[in-house]
């Protein structure tokens, strides 16, 4: 809810509890492989027209929140594509064959944490 009745004054969130509902309900709709648009991250995540009015940044944060969340979608498809083919084909899982497989550029593979991290789980839950 993001309105409640307090002595007879409204009371609204904060920024910073719309942003974390706004993160908390993409995390929670793309561990349930939703579509993810606008107005259902704003309607799960109790943001109104009225709140939108009261705190505008939070239009572009969505955005920025659902852009992000999406490449990050993008990239796990890649690496856990790659895996199951570099699997289906009998060939070795290492890091460098991953990054070969998703055709990711060798500097972004070494740059972006986000990356190598994830490349780093799979390898490590492949292995056992």
């Amino acid at each position: 809810m993001e309105n409640a009745l307090n002595n007879n004054s409204l009371f609204y969130k904060t920024m910073e509890e719309y942003e974390n509902d706004i993160d908390s309900a993409i995390e929670d709709m793309i561990s349930k492989n939703e579509r993810i648009v606008f107005a259902l991250v704003a309607e799960k995540s109790g943001v109104t027209n009225f709140v939108v009015r009261r705190y505008p940044e939070l239009r572009n944060y969505i955005l920025k929140q659902i852009k992000y969340y999406k490449e990050i979608q993008v990239i796990n498809k890649k690496i856990d594509k790659a895996c199951k083919s570099l699997i289906k084909q009998g060939k070795s899982l290492t890091f460098i064959s991953i990054i070969n497989k998703c055709k990711f550029p060798i500097d972004m593979a070494y740059n972006n944490l986000y990356i190598k991290d994830k490349i780093r789980s799979v390898l490590i839950n492949n292995r056992l």
